[in-house]
């Protein structure tokens, strides 16, 4: 009840409501049967489910006690003379009945639905932000709005539909139609641009759309109240950081925490933030989403959570691709079984709208780079890209027809693009965690003259040599080494943190990748080239 209070005054005064209303009935039930009945099934049922869950479930309950549809494992107590308790059962019922009056009344005398500090100031930064001009480039932002309870949604809807009258959309619980289409049309911007709208600014919403739905029109989520279930809020967080689409270059997150004092009974931040930094420890990935302190990107552990497709509505990246490829092997068993007759060089080119050269090389760890020139062949840069990203790109029909390829081209974008994989030229752009991670090592290694670290440093160097060639550290391990903090003050930190690693990993761990590494005679290069034209 109190979470529901810090949630919202009017989820408060609903659930006191649908209490003193049920109370009621049960109190006139007995009057009118003098009898009670218990129903243990319903008990373990919902005993553990959320407050709204709760009285979803008595409601309906009631109502089928009250049509006289008695479930098969109920208990009826006849209230009579043996009934031991029978007086003060009732007393305890008429107390209840009392104090849920009382607290409405209160309600109203503290008038606190027209003196809401929470939501007043709600409206004053929305209208704040709603003024600002887009940022060059990009287009105005958008304002999602989310709280986990429906009556929280259907109070705020009252009052902000004063101030935002129909700029505002609202989801609550009634995912209709007409309003999933108005979520495509108006917040995701993966949808035709020539069928998008402008109708909405704000979407105010319980979590029913927190899985399922672009809503990367939207540059900043607004989570009204926290649950205890972290990753929800994740999944809040994935509405507008969608990998599909880039539409914003910073995205914002404001969150609603409670007053001290419901804070320390319901504790929903601590709880929260502690099974976030479960995640944290357990996904190896980086989120700031309760506190601008806390050390993990929104976007990186959702999708690092998105990779359990059987939970979450999308499958990963990895999981797609064996898909397909198990498509291709029923079709063209032929073709895959003939794979590894193939050269370790191979080149190719297809008509693409755009003029790029793509190149993916492996011996030990895979990397890929993207080399971009304009229609008259003049050069362009060199840049690492994902093979998510390079995927799309290279992909094609089994009719697309081969293209001469340009071999001068090749070997230009080779060079380049080597130099790169080898850390000589990495862009400036290019501050990922495991660019974090190869920085604080080369501190260490060539800068850092501390005594304390010079025991360490050939392992320091198998730790960036493994990054560079091998790819054998976890994404858990590069981010331990991208938090090591390598200033004199924390000397004493990183040299622990740097024990535990080799402790964890010995001291000679890149040994036996090494060995297996040399079994491999050759380089395995593909190139695939985008010509326009």
């Amino acid at each position: 009840m109190v979470k529901r209070f810090e949630s919202s005054f009017g989820a408060f005064e609903q659930s006191v409501n649908n209490f003193l209303k049920i109370n009621k009935d049960v109190l006139t039930f007995i009057e009118k049967t003098n009898e009670y009945i218990l129903d243990r099934s319903l008990l373990e049922n919902i005993y553990d489910k959320d407050i709204e869950e709760i009285e979803k479930y008595l409601i309906e309950y009631e109502e089928k006690i009250k049509a006289g549809q008695y479930p098969k494992n109920h208990k009826r107590y006849k209230l009579n003379d043996e009934f031991k308790f029978k007086n003060e059962f009732i007393l305890d019922i008429k107390s209840d009945i009392n104090l849920f009056e009382e607290i409405i009344t209160k309600l109203n005398e503290l008038n606190l639905f027209t003196n809401d500090p929470k939501a007043t100031k709600l409206i004053k930064e929305l209208n704040e932000k709603l003024s600002e001009k887009p940022q060059p480039g990009e287009p105005k932002r958008k304002y999602v709005i989310f709280s986990e309870y429906v009556d929280t949604i259907k109070y705020l809807e009252e009052i902000l539909i004063e101030e935002f009258g129909d700029r505002m959309l609202v989801i609550a619980g009634d995912l209709t139609k007409s309003k999933i289409n108005a979520i495509y049309k108006n917040f995701d911007a993966s949808y035709p641009e020539d069928k998008q709208d402008d109708k909405y600014d704000i979407l105010l919403s319980s979590d029913k759309i927190s899985e399922g739905f672009n809503l990367n029109r939207a540059g900043m989520i607004i989570n009204y109240d926290i649950p205890w279930n972290p990753v929800r809020v994740i999944q809040r967080v994935g509405r507008i950081n969608r990998i599909s689409k880039k539409v914003f270059d910073k995205l914002y997150i404001v969150n609603f925490f409670p007053t001290e004092q419901g804070a320390e009974l319901i504790k929903s931040r601590e709880i929260a933030q502690n099974k976030m930094f479960l995640i944290h420890n357990a996904l190896g990935e980086d989120a700031q989403i309760f506190d601008a302190d806390e050390e993990p990107t929104p976007a990186g552990l959702y999708q690092r959570i998105q990779q359990s497709p059987d939970e979450l509505e999308e499958e990963s990246f990895a999981t797609k691709i064996i898909k397909e490829f198990n498509e291709l092997k029923k079709q063209y068993s032929e073709l895959i079984a003939g794979l590894d007759k193939y050269p370790v060089r191979i080149k190719t080119a297809k008509s693409s709208s755009k003029g790029e050269l793509l190149v993916f090389y492996k011996k030990g760890r895979m990397y890929s780079g993207i080399y971009k020139y304009n229609a008259e062949g003049e050069e362009g840069n060199p840049a690492v890209i994902n093979f998510e990203d390079a995927y799309e790109k290279i992909k094609c029909g089994k009719d697309e027809k081969g293209l001469d390829w340009n071999t001068d081209r090749f070997w230009t974008a080779y060079e380049k693009l080597k130099n790169i994989r080898e850390g000589k030229s990495v862009p400036s752009s290019e501050q990922s965690i495991e660019q974090k991670a190869l920085n604080n090592l080369r501190y260490l290694i060539e800068q850092n003259t501390s005594e304390k670290i010079m025991p360490y440093k050939n392992f320091l160097r198998q730790l960036r040599e493994d990054i560079l060639e091998y790819g054998t550290l976890s994404d858990f391990t590069i981010r331990r080494i991208a938090n090591i903090e390598t200033t004199d003050e924390k000397i004493n930190s990183a040299v622990d943190e740097i024990k535990s690693l080799q402790n964890e990993l010995g001291k000679a761990f890149l040994e036996k990748e090494k060995q297996r590494a040399k079994e491999i005679s050759k380089e395995i290069i593909i190139v695939v080239e985008n010509k326009t034209g």
